[in-house]
């Protein structure tokens, strides 16, 4: 009996260490590999009109570090395009590393120019993209417009308006007095999704943030250990900010270790609904 106890003991314990280890397996070549669209609809009464049906498409942290991720490029310009989509929005997080060969440069500006989009593409900068000198570069090379702590406002053929919000330095909020003037459809998107405490006294219509990954490794205890400091508190995909509604991307690359599990990594599409 005592032998047979001994059996099944050690039988669970190979089980146990066999499915760990096919999980980790799992997690660094199948885990981070393959792109997905996430799509949303955004129902809201304050919706001008004339943005019914307005898509908007939200991508970030993609941390390109090595020529195969140059992949992640290209499945972007086709899921992003297939959708025709009105405005793009990357939250930051590029580059892995501060160097480039001129090969890598030039490829991920192709794949960025080709994203298309009909009112314009925008991008603002988290913490460690401020730190490499080729961010900016890229960004406005291909056809990115700087939405840091500024604003752009977008009309629609009728005349009618959302104003679009960037926000990086959440120490000099000042100029939102002035942006936030004129009563429209107001959308903010920014890094490091903890900020949202700081932003939301604004009372902005649409939140969307980045910089969680939706915890790299999406499993219950472990998943708060990957979070980067400054999105410890919101993670998840969504929250109910009051009444707006608060999105963060699961983004594309990977922060410390080469491995997603349970959380592929996406692009996040967002159609506006006017509700009566």
């Amino acid at each position: 009996m005592k032998e047979e106890k001994h059996h099944y003991i050690r039988t669970l314990f190979f089980v146990i260490v066999l499915a760990i280890i096919l999980i980790i397996i799992y997690g660094f070549y199948l885990g981070n590999k393959g792109l997905i669209i996430k799509e949303y609809n955004i129902n809201n009464s304050t919706i001008p009109e004339t943005f019914n049906e307005f898509k908007i498409a939200h991508f970030a942290d993609i941390y390109y570090k090595d020529k195969e991720d140059i992949n992640f490029f290209k499945d972007i310009t086709k899921k992003i395009s297939s959708k025709k989509v009105d405005i793009v929005l990357f939250s930051g997080g590029l580059l892995k590393k501060y160097s480039l060969t001129e090969e890598e440069e030039t490829n991920i500006i192709e794949y960025l120019s080709n994203i298309k989009s009909k009112y314009g593409k925008y991008y603002i900068s988290n913490k460690k993209d401020i730190k490499n000198p080729l961010y900016e570069s890229i960004m406005t090379q291909s056809g990115f417009i700087n939405l840091n702590n500024s604003k752009d406002v977008i009309y629609s053929k009728k005349n009618e308006k959302i104003t679009l919000v960037g926000i990086n330095d959440y120490d000099n909020l000042i100029f939102l007095d002035e942006a936030l003037k004129e009563k429209t459809y107001n959308i903010v998107f920014f890094p490091e999704s903890d900020y949202i405490d700081v932003i939301k006294p604004y009372n902005f219509n649409l939140y969307l943030s980045s910089n969680s990954l939706n915890g790299q490794i999406n499993t219950p205890f472990i998943k708060n250990y990957f979070l980067d400091k400054n999105s410890n508190n919101y993670y998840e995909p969504y929250y109910k900010i009051d009444n707006s509604d608060f999105y963060i991307t699961s983004g594309i690359g990977t922060r410390n270790i080469d491995i997603r599990l349970f959380n592929k990594p996406s692009v996040n599409i967002y159609k506006l609904k006017k509700i009566l």
